[in-house]
């Protein structure tokens, strides 16, 4: 996943999903509780360790007649140690997986 290991305090990914659908995943993944101050803006926090994720509209990937809404996410730790840092995103990692190949 990160070179070595280790999960940065802050990085980006593409993802395709829409904002609606993004938050609405997000939130049956994280039933800890996600908080939403700003549209877009999304928060969670496992003990000293939180995390702020900004989803920021990114365009349509086509596939012949098959639009895919894309977004930019920006992921801002704060707190806690880099082991759990890892242990965060490999939870919510997981708990967002989808089917497929």
């Amino acid at each position: 996943m990160f070179p070595g290991g280790v999960v940065p305090e802050r990085f980006e990914r593409q993802v395709s999903a829409s904002l609606e659908a993004f938050a609405r995943d997000l939130r049956m993944a994280w039933p800890a509780g996600v908080a939403s101050p700003v549209a877009g803006r999304f928060c969670l926090r496992e003990g000293d360790t939180a995390l702020e994720i900004d989803a920021l509209p990114a365009g349509v990937r086509r596939l012949g007649l098959f639009e895919l809404p894309q977004l930019t996410l920006h992921y801002r730790f704060s707190g806690g140690t880099a082991e759990a840092r890892a242990a965060l995103l490999t939870r919510l990692d997981r708990a967002m997986q989808r089917g497929g190949g």
